[in-house]
Order: structure tokens, then C-alpha cells, then sequence
């Protein structure tokens, strides 16, 4: 290799050498004002220049067997200092010389100064070689600490706001039958884009058909169950899909976990209370109950017509199931975990036609003035289902 081409190497390690130390010094001296800064610079000036004079050129060259001729320590100050500066403000034009003639950089021709090849006798160029692959190895697998340690830009962002009415046009009206008259109303919200839905089994068990209504006003009528608990009150069914023009592609909700809740974290109730459709309620999660059947006690209001609808966490994701108030109290409201809706879900299509489960869930009498949750030996006294 030629000396130009040496030259053009060592210039690399001189430069990254410095940005090294600059990058090291404000790192420590982050919070130290500009006074700090200053005198970080005037130290490595000094320290370089030193250096450059013991090693009669820079450590870069140093490592590259070359030398300069310096007559003095002047003549290394003009030379490192100024004409270098000189030098890159041409853009590096100035160090492109170096291919001319003469080999001179324009640093060169300012301090009349030439560089040349050394013998490397006292191996020095070895320990500087040495030295500069350990820090240029330390940089790197620092860079890549950091790099994994780092939080992504995309979760750094501010976190894109739940769209409630998004949600909203998921969440359902259901309307109960007893022959040709409405007996009862509740609600419900849809899971899949396909037309699954939930809601309680006391909500669409109470009649011997059952109709939803949608945000947007459509009206779709229950076909078919696909799993149903009666001992924790969550029913899930199929409403019609099929038009003159095709299949509907229903809006949805989706599943959360009610296992992360926390006691005060904020909940958000969407259902029909009296027929209210789309009633939004805040509140939060006052407890978690236990036992046969674990609720979700939430402040969030929850009037009759509620029953059946979503009970959604921060991000939007539903984490229970509305179904119950308790009769003596204010603001002492339950719902069903979500868990109990993914369990019924993983389990095999019932496939139970609507016939048969209005049958299996009123086989006491269809006429009878009695609700399901009435008679439910397994409900609590003091719940009334909604």
C-alpha cells in the first residue's frame, strides 16, 4: 500500500479517536453547562497535541508506521490545530491533496511540514493497534446493549386513544318474544365479523324467539346458539347474515383478559338500559368476587336492559360480560369475566337450533310469568339480573 492510502486510514482513526472522547466527555459532563464543555475541549486539544509531539505524529499515523518532521511544538499546533481545521472546512478537499505530486495535505503545505515511513522499533504502533480495536470493539458491543435495551420508536409514541364509538356499532339491542308480543329487552355485542354474539343466557332464554337491532338500526334475528353455561349466565349465538344483496360483514369487539384488571382501573359499560341503545357508563373495578360464580364488581352503571352488555377496559378490549345489580345499595354493579366467554368458545359447536334452546331454558312453561334468573337456585338473593 502507498502512504497516500495510509494516510487516508490513519485520518479515519483520528477522527474517530476524537469523536470518541467528545462523545465520552459530554456523556459525563451532560449536566455540566457550557463551562464544562469548553474546558473539555481546550483538555484534548492540549492532550492532543502532546501526543502528536511524543509520537512525532498522530496516533493515527502512529498506527500506520508514519511520521512527521515537526520542528517544534509551534509546529505542531499549526499544523494539528489550525491547518487541520483549515483543512476539514474544505470538506476534506484539503486532505485529497495528499494524491498530488508533492503528497502534502493542505495542513501540510500550512506548516510546511511532510509525512513519510517510520520504523516501528519500539512496537508502539503495536499497542496503539491494540488499543484502538479494544475501544472500537467496546463502541460497538455498547451500541448494541443499547440498541436492545432501547424502547421501540412505535411504543414511544403516545398510545393511539380507544375509539369507544368504533365499539359502539358492535353492541346490540336485543329484543325477547313471547309469541307475537316483546317480553323482555337486554343486551348483547358482536365477537366476529360473521354474526357470533353474546350476551346472558337470561337475556335471550326469556322468550321462545329473539331479535337484535344494531346501532345503525339493521335488524337481524337470533338463528342458532353456538354454546350456552346456564350456571354462568353466558349464552353464544349466531344472528342472520344473509341479505338480498349478500352476506353482512358485521363491526366487532374484541377479547380481552379481566386477569390484569386492577382494583380502581377504569372500566367502560356500552348497553341498552331501558332500551336506551348505546348508553356508554364509566366507572371502575371496586372488587373481584370469587366462588362458583366470579364477577367483576364495577361502579360503571348498570340498569335493567344492561344485562348481556360489554364491559371494556382502557385499550377497548372487553373484559366482562354485564349481567347483574344488587337490590339493596347504590352503585353496586357485576359482570362476568371474559373468561368465561373465551372457555365456551375453545369448547365444540352446540349448534342448538333457537327451538331448542328457548325449549331446554323455559321447559317449565312458556306462558309462566317467571324469568330464568328468578328461579335460578344458583343466583344470589341480593343480585337481581337486569
Amino acid at each position: 500500500m502507498t502512504v497516500r492510502l495510509y494516510r487516508l486510514f490513519a485520518a479515519l482513526c483520528d477522527l474517530l479517536i476524537a469523536t470518541t472522547f467528545f462523545l465520552l466527555w459530554g456523556w459525563m459532563r451532560s449536566s455540566g453547562g457550557v463551562g464544562w464543555w469548553l474546558f473539555g475541549i481546550l483538555l484534548f486539544v492540549v492532550l492532543w497535541m502532546e501526543v502528536c509531539w511524543r509520537l512525532r505524529g498522530s496516533p493515527g499515523k502512529a498506527m500506520f508506521n508514519l511520521g512527521v518532521n515537526y520542528r517544534s511544538r509551534g509546529t505542531v499546533y499549526m499544523r494539528e490545530l489550525l491547518g487541520k481545521a483549515a483543512t476539514w472546512c474544505s470538506l476534506g478537499i484539503g486532505l485529497l491533496l495528499i494524491f498530488s505530486a508533492k503528497q502534502r495535505a493542505l495542513h501540510d503545505y500550512i506548516a510546511e511540514t511532510d509525512v513519510s515511513r517510520i520504523p516501528n522499533v519500539t512496537g508502539l504502533a503495536d499497542v496503539l493497534r491494540i488499543g484502538f480495536a479494544a475501544v472500537l470493539g467496546g463502541l460497538v458491543v455498547l451500541a448494541y446493549i443499547g440498541e436492545k435495551n432501547s424502547t421501540p420508536t412505535t411504543n414511544a409514541s403516545a398510545p393511539v386513544k380507544w375509539n369507544v364509538g368504533d365499539s359502539a356499532k358492535a353492541v346490540m339491542t336485543i329484543h325477547v318474544y313471547r309469541g307475537k308480543d316483546e317480553y323482555a329487552q337486554g343486551s348483547g355485542f358482536l365477537i366476529d365479523s360473521g354474526g357470533t354474539a353474546v350476551s346472558n343466557v337470561h337475556v335471550i332464554g326469556s322468550g321462545d324467539r329473539a331479535e337484535v337491532e344494531l346501532e345503525d338500526g339493521r335488524k337481524f334475528p337470533v338463528t342458532g346458539v353456538r354454546a350456552y353455561d346456564m350456571s354462568q349466565d353466558v349464552a353464544i349465538f349466531k344472528i342472520g347474515n344473509a341479505t338480498a344483496g349478500g352476506a353482512v360483514t358485521f363491526p366487532m369487539v374484541l377479547l380481552g383478559n379481566s386477569d390484569g384488571l386492577q382494583i380502581l382501573d377504569k372500566v367502560v359499560v356500552i348497553s341498552s338500559p331501558e332500551g336506551l341503545s348505546n348508553t356508554v357508563t364509566e366507572g371502575v373495578l371496586s372488587a373481584k368476587r370469587g366462588g362458583d360464580q366470579p364477577a367483576l364488581q364495577v361502579s360503571a352503571a348498570i340498569s335493567p336492559g344492561s344485562s348481556g352488555g360489554p364491559v371494556f377496559d382502557e385499550a377497548g378490549r372487553v373484559v366482562g360480560v354485564a349481567q347483574s345489580q344488587w337490590d339493596e345499595g347504590e352503585n353496586l354493579n357485576f359482570a362476568i369475566p371474559v373468561e368465561v366467554v373465551s372457555m365456551l368458545l375453545k369448547k365444540p359447536d352446540m349448534n342448538v337450533t333457537t327451538q331448542k334452546f328457548f325449549t331446554n331454558i323455559l321447559h317449565r312453561d312458556v306462558n309462566s310469568d317467571k324469568d330464568y334468573d328468578e328461579d335460578d337456585s344458583s343466583d344470589n338473593t341480593k343480585a337481581k339480573k337486569l
